[in-house]
């Protein structure tokens, strides 16, 4: 097998993939939202006050979630004709990215934080379920 066709592979999967990864790195950040919810855990910046993520913070200096990101993942999905669940997932975190967007601008109370997060980590849990079987189902054919 020649480099160009191990190459094309790798693509493949990575469009497999890429998509349910950003969803898992979403739901490490909606989990540490409710943790440090829990423990009441908030640091001040600027005129407000944020909740406290290192873990999310330290993986936002390696990679950034952001609209080029879904950009990039929106156009592997199309072109590689991947599964639904992998366009799915492309749309839930265009609505996640907006969510993120909109919610910034706005005072929201504690329980609706709550109520977003949960709801977030279900739905971000589900997709990288679907994620790992789709990576563990291509492992091995």
């Amino acid at each position: 097998m020649g480099l160009i066709y191990k190459s094309r592979v790798l693509l493949i999967r990575f469009a497999k993939v890429f998509p349910f990864i950003i969803c898992f790195l979403a739901l490490i950040s909606y989990t540490e939202d409710v943790y440090a919810l829990i423990r009441e855990n908030y640091m001040q910046f600027d005129d407000g006050y944020i909740l406290y993520k290192p873990l999310s913070w330290n993986i936002a200096k390696l990679f950034v979630y952001d609209w080029y990101t879904i950009i990039t993942a929106t156009v592997l999905s199309f072109a590689f004709e991947t599964c639904w669940y992998n366009k799915a997932c492309v749309v839930y975190l265009c609505f996640n990215a907006w969510e993120r967007d909109y919610f910034i601008t706005i005072e929201l109370y504690t329980e609706y934080i709550y109520a977003i997060c949960i709801a977030n980590i279900l739905i971000c849990s589900f997709f990288c379920y679907k994620g790992l079987r789709i990576l563990t189902s291509s492992r091995k054919q």
